[in-house]
């Protein structure tokens, strides 16, 4: 009986030796699988981030060079010939005509209606 009872006890010993094992194990495992999950979600995180601050980069410089074009159109509008115009030019005097008789036809129609006279 002594020797069912230490081979019991020695089995139960392996077996306790071999749980202690895999949960020692497996609790590296976890920890492992947790630290790499967390860094992906970090380097995720990251990536999202630089997206995003990259797109907003982006359209605050394109507002910028726009605004800096329109500045720079305004100025060479303002700069141009436009403003050196010359005045109008004043009106001359009126020409007094050459010959001041009325006009009057050149040949006289005759009456083509044919009434009371033939």
């Amino acid at each position: 009986m002594r020797l069912s009872f230490s081979r019991t006890i020695l089995s139960q010993y392996v077996f306790a030796c071999i749980a202690l094992l895999v949960a020692v194990a497996c609790n590296r495992d976890k920890q492992m699988i947790i630290r790499e999950k967390v860094a992906e979600k970090v380097q995720a995180f990251k990536d999202k981030k630089n997206r995003e601050c990259r797109a907003s980069m982006l359209a605050e410089a394109e507002q910028i060079a726009d605004s800096l074009l329109l500045a720079e159109a305004k100025m060479e509008m303002e700069d141009s010939l436009v403003r050196f115009r010359p005045t109008r030019p004043v009106k001359p005097a009126q020409v007094p005509p050459i010959d001041s008789l009325t006009v009057q036809p050149v040949f006289k129609q005759a009456s083509s209606t044919g009434k009371g006279k033939n």
